[in-house]
């Protein structure tokens, strides 16, 4: 079995971690070994605080509670056990509602920027950041948006297992030939919670291990025991030390439940109701055959385009008029449909859909705060990220403990690009920023501009102002404007030109300045 900690001098041109022999296999801090993002680097100093024999010093590595809460029996008959509740999430992710809901606390976080920010402007620090990010972005065996979604799985299951699988691969640093061999991911494999069995904790509620019951190819299972140093927890809702969290559809669940029967009773009422409610009469000299004809005539009587009735003579057919207010179903129906938006934080989307109302101001309003939220859900991907999966990555090939982050940005946000275009032009007219190379690329991605060509010549278009102070453009010239012609410069002495006289491509006149078109010349 390949150990990522042996000598360098071992595998040829393998990258150099870092030579702290005490770190080991990346397990948790326990048993004299090490993780890898409190990587040492052997110094013999020790801080010192105050030097006050009054002060108590603290019980180094002692926990004595414990972190696991005390878990209420779920009373819900379809919610009970795993199974039934993942048939009945299975079966409330089918109606239009429930999946919008999923899809609408998704969508912002899958649609997001994610970079990797290095640890400073060094040139190690940046490649280590190169490294990383070409090893989630391109190194994969699948995308790393589909890692994402597997990840946001968590709002329907309340939580998320990923396993990491590392391999030895070659990789050169981008502008560079010495390529040499890497501990890199391979693969972020989803861990489905319908196929984890138990969650192994320790006295103090952390996380040990995980017995799944993983699906083979022949499609037997095999129960197989996961350290939790080989995966990233996902958990949504968390209470104490509990990684199952609380999934959305359990708050969501009874608004699923009375809004599918409320289109049940709007479904038969509008089936009752379109004929209107049947009266059978029973005439002088009726038989109890012909009671028990018209008992089954009402009971069975629908409307199709070929319906009919056919009556003896000692019976007879009515419809009664309903009176009063008929219930409204599909009201309730909107109610609960409402309702599910809210569980996610999304309920402006029902603004004015089937008669709600609701201003744009109170809409942005409520999509800040969701917007707010799921800022928070793309913070803790990228946390979890931080402090589980690059440090590994970067003491595994790099003798040194600065990590870079990964961080996100544009969660869901929309630009205004007139706005920002105003705003940057502020910036830069007052050195507020600096225009170099990295900063121009981000303002063409904003604008979807394409990338700018090195060899490309380039123009400058001059602007309104321009052309009025200089008064004149030279033909051919780039469109640079150039001095003004004789025929454009003031006869009052003055160093600025008149407005009106405006000499373009070498020809002078009076423009409309300031003056309506439909003015007297």
């Amino acid at each position: 079995m390949w150990n990522p900690f042996r000598s360098n001098k071992s595998r040829k041109f393998a990258a150099s971690g870092n030579t702290d022999e005490s770190p080991g296999l990346p397990v948790a801090e326990s048993g004299g070994k090490r993780i890898p993002r409190h990587a040492a680097t052997g110094t013999s100093y020790t801080a010192t605080g105050i030097g006050d024999d009054l002060i108590v010093q603290p019980d180094l590595n002692q926990e004595l509670g414990s972190a696991q809460p005390v878990k209420i029996i779920e009373i819900v008959p379809e919610l009970t056990s795993a199974y039934s509740r993942l048939r009945t999430y299975t079966y409330m992710m089918n109606d239009a509602g429930v999946d919008v809901s999923m899809r609408a606390v998704k969508t912002p976080v899958l649609g997001a920027d994610f970079y990797m920010d290095p640890y400073s402007n060094a040139p190690i620090d940046v490649e280590i950041a190169e490294f990383i990010e070409d090893n989630l972005v391109d190194g994969m065996t699948s995308p790393f948006a589909n890692s994402l979604e597997d990840i946001l799985h968590f709002f329907e299951d309340g939580y998320a297992v990923l396993e990491k699988v590392y391999e030895l691969r070659e990789w050169s640093p981008p502008g560079r030939k010495n390529t040499k061999q890497y501990t890199m991911l391979k693969k972020l494999g989803v861990r489905p919670p319908s196929t984890i069995g138990t969650i192994n904790y320790d006295d103090n509620g952390e996380v040990v291990s995980i017995i799944q019951s993983a699906i083979r190819a022949d499609k037997s299972s095999e129960n197989v025991t996961i350290d939790s140093s080989k995966l990233l927890f996902y958990t949504f809702g968390r209470t104490g030390g509990d990684l199952t969290g609380r999934s959305l559809l359990r708050t969501a669940y009874p608004h699923w439940y009375y809004k599918t029967h409320f289109y049940k009773i709007d479904a038969i009422q509008k089936e009752r109701h379109s004929l209107g409610i049947p009266k059978g009469i029973l005439k002088p000299g009726f038989t109890q055959q012909d009671k028990t004809v018209l008992r089954n005539l009402l009971k069975n009587l629908r409307t199709n385009e070929e319906a009919f009735m056919l009556l003896v003579p000692n019976v007879d057919v009515e419809f009664a008029q309903v009176h009063g207010n008929m219930v409204d179903a599909l009201e309730s129906a909107q109610h609960h449909n409402t309702m599910i938006l809210l569980n996610v934080m999304a309920e402006f989307l029902a603004i004015g859909f089937k008669g709600s109302s609701g201003s744009r101001a109170s809409g942005a309003v409520q999509s800040d705060t969701y917007l707010k939220a799921l800022k928070h859900v793309a913070h803790y991907i990228c946390d979890v990220v931080n402090m589980y999966l690059i440090p590994e990555l970067v003491v595994w090939n790099y003798p040194t403990k600065n990590f870079p982050k990964l961080k996100a940005r544009n969660i869901g946000e929309t630009k205004d690009l007139q706005m920002l275009g105003s705003a940057l032009s502020n910036l830069i007219a007052q050195d507020g920023i600096t225009m170099d190379q990295p900063t121009e690329d981000w303002i063409r991605q904003t604008f979807d501009m394409p990338k700018k060509q090195p060899d490309a010549p380039g123009q400058r278009v001059p602007t309104r102002e321009q052309i009025l102070v200089q008064g004149s453009v030279a033909p051919g010239g780039n469109g640079v404007p150039v001095a003004a012609s004789p025929s454009a410069t003031p006869t009052n002495g003055k160093a600025a030109p008149q407005k009106g006289n405006v000499s373009v491509a070498g020809r002078a006149g009076s423009g409309n300045v300031n003056k309506p078109a439909s003015g007297p010349e």
